[in-house]
């Protein structure tokens, strides 16, 4: 795109309806005249005098918990240098809808003309009340270092400039990533640093505490080497005077020879490829100046092919993006009301995104960079700024690291670093909120889980990510020697059960003795049952029926008949079950529901149908949803003699003979089970508010139905969950993403949990 293009996309993007980036949205009803009078006038006093008791209440009566400013004076923007105040209003818009989108805090921007130390800060202070925490943007150097030490000492809310330590906070991991790949020793390296603005200080003094010796490190500003001859000529101020080396006067060509690294944060074009082909084996080239960066990845390229390259920019490996940073220090801040970001709380923040970028990459991180397979090694140091697991991981270390250095409001007692990462989860949807706690409740007892494809790549990403959380002891069923080279391409490395099932011993002996035992009145050889167990598909199951595993899943690569079929003939139903059912959780703007049945029963008559209900709310109980069942059809409780609907009202006189205390009403259009307002015109209804359990008449609408939502509405959907197997075993969707195949697994897991519990009551 030309920068004419940009230049004029960009404008139509800021000015379009509504003008800017943000917005003021009510969080309060006010439709009534006693919703006012609970917002304002009166009931607003009864707040304002707890407040006034107790300031700390702020934190419980008003937004200031979940509210940061975003505070600039316009002196140094990025690429454009001091346009004052006004002009720099975009760009803290910017950050504000950034902070919004990756941490969901709330931000007003607020652009201060003041550029004296002593009237920014005076300006800042009068305003802070406002606020849970304060982001400084965009302040030139050197008068940044004073307002940030003096707003950090003089307030008692977390206040960080995110110029001078989100650079510091991100590239560190990067750093320490890409040591590791190039396997050298932090302590031994020599780190060379162009530019030495508020940026590059507080990148020095974050290497330091990383574990740079300050003898090997060398800054270069616009007049060339930091020396000590330097400093003794009053060359430098106090900030740069902190990195003198004693060392020959010199510029960047004459540092970078025989460097370990290279962090630039000064202007494009800087940097030669001679002068990087000089650096020692294996260079860690961070080349972060935007937009241009002070030497190109193709440049360096050209003159070596053991080199790592970050830059700045979305359009190569290894971007060094602040958006890493701040929205989740900030949101770990708020969170246990810290006082302050303290620079342990920062080396956290570090340390969790360079552990977090080891791990295998969801399918949805990938899918947003174009498909593009990512793991840890040269391309890929540090998480992409999509990958939603940031907010988890970084800010519940900054939390617990704030708890730990006692800045918190809490105190570790009352903080509870498992119960965090929950409720952090919970803003990324209900879905993973919920599946949290079922994760939760799988790691407590670890049960092995067979998957039948186990040379397909996503397969083998979610046994990693099973492994890695705890949640089950994963069983792969293939050829060893193309799941390892999966894992190999992956970038992988995690032991687990492996089985060949074409050369293990039970497919001819114990199993093939059991399946014929099983199905030979229905025709089955014994040899036919040695050939069906060829196919992983009826081994699987066969390992769940005796023993050797707990639960089974499959369905990534297979039709959907090809999996439950065999379930059905092997593992089979339980006794106790009405019937085998099968259902899909689903969160459509933050409501939960389960709709049942979308993958089994074709036309059930009354009897199923009632049994489809029951099995369904069964299921919701486990989630922890209390079941108010719709029995959908095409009509409300048969609006005419011709509209009646006498199989389903059937149904639910079955449904309240097997489960009396079970809250059931039909048939009702869809629109009708969801609807308060629609539910009013029939006072008789059963429940009031949104049905949680709907049935639909048919498999057909059921699957119509889930899909039109997953498909329209943007559904986030969890399923098939079978019900009515007597051992565990469900069915994956053929573009299941590793993240849906874990969530199964946790399904599978738990439910083997209930299933063992059950055989020692039994």
């Amino acid at each position: 795109m030309s920068n004419d293009q940009l230049r004029e996309d960009a404008l139509e993007y800021h000015s379009s309806e509504p003008r800017g980036k943000v917005t003021v949205v009510p969080t309060k009803p006010h439709g009534t005249q006693r919703e006012l009078s609970l917002a304002y006038s009166p009931g607003v006093a009864y707040p304002c005098e707890e407040i006034r008791d107790n300031p700390a209440e702020a934190y419980k009566y008003t937004s200031k918990g979940n509210l940061v400013a975003v505070i600039s004076n316009g002196t140094a923007v990025l690429g454009l240098g001091d346009i004052g105040p006004l002009a720099s209003k975009p760009v803290m818009e910017g950050k504000g809808l950034l902070f919004k989108a990756f941490a969901d805090i709330d931000v007003f921007d607020i652009e201060v003309d003041r550029t004296d130390v002593d009237g920014f800060v005076e300006a800042v202070k009068a305003i802070a009340p406002t606020f849970g925490g304060i982001n400084l943007e965009d302040i030139g150097a050197p008068e940044c270092f004073e307002i940030e030490r003096r707003l950090v000492e003089e307030l008692d809310i977390p206040v960080m400039h995110d110029d001078q330590h989100g650079t510091a906070i991100i590239s560190g991991a990067a750093l320490l990533n890409g040591l590791e790949v190039v396997e050298k020793e932090i302590g031994d390296v020599s780190v060379v640093i162009l530019g030495a603005g508020a940026s590059a200080i507080s990148c020095a003094r974050h290497y330091r505490r990383l574990g740079v010796k300050p003898e090997n490190m060398t800054m270069v500003d616009s007049k060339g080497i930091v020396t000590s001859t330097r400093m003794e000529n009053g060359e430098l101020n106090e900030y740069k005077s902190e990195f003198t080396r004693d060392v020959p006067e010199g510029g960047i060509r004459e540092a970078l020879d025989g460097a370990d690294v290279f962090l630039g944060l000064s202007k494009g074009g800087l940097v030669s490829p001679d002068m990087i082909n000089s650096m020692r084996e294996r260079p860690l080239i961070f080349a972060l100046a935007n937009p241009d960066p002070e030497i190109t990845p193709e440049q360096v390229a050209s003159v070596r092919d053991d080199a790592i390259v970050a830059t700045g920019r979305s359009d190569y490996p290894n971007q060094i993006n602040n958006v890493l940073g701040f929205p989740y220090i900030f949101r770990g801040a708020l969170d246990v009301r810290a006082s302050e970001i303290t620079e342990g709380m920062k080396m956290a923040a570090t340390k969790a995104l360079a552990q977090l970028a080891k791990e295998p990459v969801p399918d949805d991180v990938s899918s947003a960079y174009q498909g593009e397979q990512m793991s840890f090694g040269p391309d890929y140091l540090i998480p992409k700024p999509f990958d939603a697991r940031v907010l988890i991981w970084e800010a519940s270390a900054v939390a617990e690291a704030a708890v730990k250095e006692g800045v918190s409001g809490l105190t570790a007692d009352e903080f509870d670093v498992d119960s965090y990462r929950e409720r952090l989860e919970s803003r990324l949807g209900l879905t993973r909120s919920i599946m949290r706690r079922v994760i939760n409740q799988a790691k407590r007892d670890k049960k092995r889980i067979v998957f039948c494809e186990g040379e397909d790549p996503t397969i083998v990403k979610a046994a990693s990510q099973c492994i890695s959380e705890g949640i089950c002891e994963p069983i792969l069923l293939g050829q060893k020697k193309r799941i390892e080279a999966v894992k190999e391409e992956l970038g992988l490395s995690f032991d687990c059960e492996m089985i060949d099932v074409r050369y293990d011993e039970r497919r001819r002996g114990s199993y093939a003795d059991e399946l014929h035992q099983q199905r030979g009145r229905r025709g089955l050889t014994r040899e036919d049952a040695i050939r069906q167990l060829k196919s992983t598909t009826f081994f699987a199951p066969m390992m769940v029926r005796m023993g050797d595993a707990d639960g089974y899943l499959g369905g990534i690569s297979h039709q959907y008949p090809d999996i439950v079929k065999p379930c059905l003939q092997v593992i089979g139903p339980d006794p106790n079950s009405h019937r085998i059912v099968g259902m899909y959780m689903m969160t459509v703007n933050g409501q939960l529901m389960f709709i049942g049945d979308a993958t089994i029963n074709i036309y059930p008559d009354a009897r199923t149908l009632a049994e489809i209900a029951v099995q369904t709310a069964k299921v919701a109980k486990r989630f922890g949803v209390k079941p108010k069942v719709a029995m959908l059809s095409f009509s409300n409780f048969g609006t005419s003699a011709e509209m009646r609907t006498d199989r389903i009202e059937e149904a639910i006189e079955i449904v309240r003979d097997i489960d009396p205390d079970l809250i059931i009403d039909g048939p009702m259009q869809a629109d009708t089970a969801l609807v308060p307002d629609i539910q009013q015109d029939y006072p008789f209804m059963s429940f009031n508010g949104p049905a949680n359990v709907l049935i639909c008449p048919n498999l057909a609408s059921a699957n119509i139905a889930y899909k039109l939502l997953q498909r329209v509405a943007g559904a986030e959907m969890t399923g098939p969950i079978l019900e009515g197997l007597s051992r565990p075993a469900h069915v994956l969707q053929r573009r299941d993403s590793t993240r849906d195949v874990v969530h199964m697994a946790a399904i599978c897991s738990v439910d083997a949990q209930r299933a063992a519990s059950q055989r020692l009551v039994d």
